[in-house]
């Protein structure tokens, strides 16, 4: 699935020791001057994002609700289901919570660079040796599996312990009272921050190295702000977790796996490779059990079961059309994910055929 380029292909030729060593030096000295263009453009862009949400915060009312909203989220972490049950509850105020979500946003944002420029590029050149397009792969990895892993987390553990959480009527029961638009502080928190981790993908996602699904990958992060948007506002909150929590386990080993296989290239040792073909065929099965079998479960329920308790009004059509949309891309990448398993039967390693933008096909 991953052919070399011409320019690769060349690169393995032979050289004299004159010549490695002057290649060696040119791509020392364009990996010196990147890293250095990074740390100015971070430096700048930090400065100015670290002054807005200082300045935000100076509101008393968005400092108190993100207090209140990280100390519930905290809670549910680590306190008593007893504290858990007893946090406040509340419903969705455009005004307030759309500054709470720009201080989240900005927070993931600088700290998803932060560790990529100061932690995770510098120990990847020291312990591993890795530059150029390799190193930004693999600092992408640790940011998605520390990401995806930590959302899974705290999905995992808010989501089961609200009320409504099963059987999936209960998504449904009493929607036309309104009470569904009333929410735990817990809840609210891990809305807020789901929303705000797309805000902020969608940007990254233009700052990064562009894959071969960059298209099908935006849609999937403007599809996900929509849901979150109208399903917060309008009470789909119910099933609006559900999908959440549903949607980001799997990408844990699949980013685990991509760090192996990387490890695997620059070191050349057949363990790394190994552990990557494994932690592939966990996150198959996980992709497969819960983004398509118990998605679509999600998807039936809100088409189909949801209208046993209520008349659809177009938000809830909207929430319907996007839910739909977002499992036809699931399904999409199913089928990319069979056609790298279908080379790991062969025996061929695990390939991201992600990984190659446009232009690099192109040159393939």
């Amino acid at each position: 699935l991953h052919t070399s380029s011409p320019i690769t292909m060349a690169s393995s030729k032979p050289k004299s020791d004159g010549a490695e060593t002057a290649a060696n030096a040119e791509r020392k000295t364009d990996t010196a001057a990147l890293s250095a263009a990074a740390s100015v453009w971070w430096i700048v862009v930090g400065s100015l994002l670290g002054f807005f949400c200082f300045q935000l915060l100076q509101d008393e009312a968005t400092k108190r609700e993100v207090s209140l909203l990280l100390n519930s989220l905290s809670t549910t972490m680590t306190g008593t289901k007893a504290a858990t049950q007893a946090l406040p509850e509340g419903a969705p105020d455009v005004s307030r919570d759309a500054w709470v979500l720009a201080v989240f946003a900005i927070g993931i944002f600088f700290a998803n660079w932060s560790i990529r420029l100061i932690l995770v590029f510098p120990v990847a050149r020291l312990f591993l040796g890795m530059r150029g397009d390799q190193l930004v792969k693999f600092a992408r990895s640790v940011m998605e599996a520390l990401i995806y892993g930590s959302f899974a987390a705290i999905g995992i553990a808010i989501v089961p312990s609200q009320p409504f959480s099963w059987p999936s009527e209960n998504w449904w029961k009493n929607f036309s009272t309104g009470e569904h638009l009333i929410m735990r502080s817990d809840l609210r928190c891990y809305y807020l921050l789901y929303g705000a981790r797309y805000l902020q993908a969608a940007v990254t996602v233009l700052l990064e190295p562009m894959q071969k699904d960059f298209v099908e990958m935006m849609v999937h992060h403007l599809v996900t702000i929509g849901v979150i948007y109208v399903s917060y506002l309008h009470g789909w909150n119910r099933v609006g977790v559900m999908v959440m929590v549903l949607l980001d386990p799997a990408d844990v080993p699949l980013h685990f796996a991509k760090l192996c296989k990387y490890t695997a290239e620059k070191t050349g040792k057949q363990m790394w490779q190994f552990m990557a073909d494994r932690l592939f065929e966990v996150f198959a099965v996980l992709f497969f059990v819960t983004r398509l079998v118990m998605f679509g479960y999600v998807c039936w329920s809100s088409h189909l079961e949801s209208s046993k308790f209520f008349p659809k009004t177009p938000a809830a059509w909207t929430c319907v059309l996007l839910l739909y949309l977002l499992l036809v891309l699931q399904i999409y990448w199913f089928t990319l994910i069979i056609k790298v398993a279908m080379q790991l039967v062969s025996g061929k390693g695990v390939e991201d055929i992600r990984d190659d933008s446009p232009s690099e096909k192109k040159d393939q």
